[in-house]
């Protein structure tokens, strides 16, 4: 027997799309549990994650396995951009026939970063994790460590630590790099930074990042994660990013090739499209 989470985006069109796959997996005798945001699911081992929404709502999802790999995500797209969302809606049918009747998919891993603040866990982040001066009208004063090693002393609105599935999210607004999925790093992006020869960092994914509120900091700071929730920061604090070793799984229809990802890339950032007047 196998038990299915579906986890959906908070409207109505994805209520009925999650009864809808509901319904049709069960006419094959396959159980689903859904999570409607709060509602508390199964104890029972999850076999496969289904989510009907877009990135946010994958996120959402990644988080309830925080402490364990997830068990391979559908993610079918009705947000407004989709980067992580692997099928349409418009064949859906199709899609759990393929993989979850037939078995018949690949798992892509998507490398998970860990937060701890003052040495406790608190967080793992499939995107990523940044540190922001939230409503302070102060700039953040930090001192930077890679492996204990100080790298910089920097001023500024704040830090992204992020993945490469990050790469495309508050990283790319920052001016971070579009990084490949098996490009195993953890990129440090400076956010509107007062030195504008702090440049983004691209280091391994093994190394470990610690950012402390150093003593000219003037406020507070908040570290939000996956923009899903976040924790308070005060002088002297430190929050370290290390590699989870909890990967996201998601089921995708064949290997993705370099090519397959800056196709989409270009489709979904319309890169290089020059506006043109009436």
């Amino acid at each position: 027997m196998r038990n299915i989470l579906i986890i959906r985006k908070a409207d109505q069109i994805a209520r009925q799309t999650a009864f809808e796959i509901s319904q049709y997996l069960a006419n094959h005798k396959i159980y689903t549990d859904n999570d409607d945001f709060g509602i508390p699911f199964t104890n029972q081992p999850i076999d496969y994650l289904i989510t009907v929404g877009g990135d946010g709502t994958i996120l959402n999802a990644a988080r309830k396995f925080e402490k364990s790999v997830t068990p391979p995500i559908i993610s079918y797209s009705m947000g407004t951009l989709g980067f992580l969302c692997g099928y349409n809606l418009k064949g859906y049918k199709d899609v759990l026939q393929e993989t979850i009747i037939n078995q018949n998919y690949l798992i892509e891993r998507k490398k998970r970063i860990e937060g701890r603040i003052n040495g406790q866990y608190v967080t793992t982040s499939l995107n990523d994790v940044f540190i922001s001066k939230g409503n302070s009208l102060h700039v953040l004063s930090l001192d930077i460590f890679v492996n204990d090693v100080l790298v910089t002393q920097a001023k500024g609105d704040g830090l992204i630590l992020s993945t490469p599935t990050g790469s495309t999210a508050y990283s790319l607004s920052a001016g971070g790099p579009v990084v490949y999925n098996t490009v195993p790093c953890i990129q440090l992006i400076p956010i509107c930074p007062l030195s504008l020869s702090f440049r983004p960092l691209v280091l391994p994914l093994d190394v470990k990042i610690r950012v402390e509120l150093n003593k000219d900091s003037r406020g507070t700071a908040i570290a939000i994660c996956d923009g899903q929730e976040q924790f308070d920061l005060k002088r002297f604090d430190n929050l370290e990013i290390v590699q989870s070793q909890y990967d996201a799984q998601f089921v995708v229809p064949q290997l993705v090739k370099v090519e397959d990802w800056v196709i989409k890339l270009h489709k979904m950032l319309n890169w290089n499209s020059r506006y043109k007047s009436d």
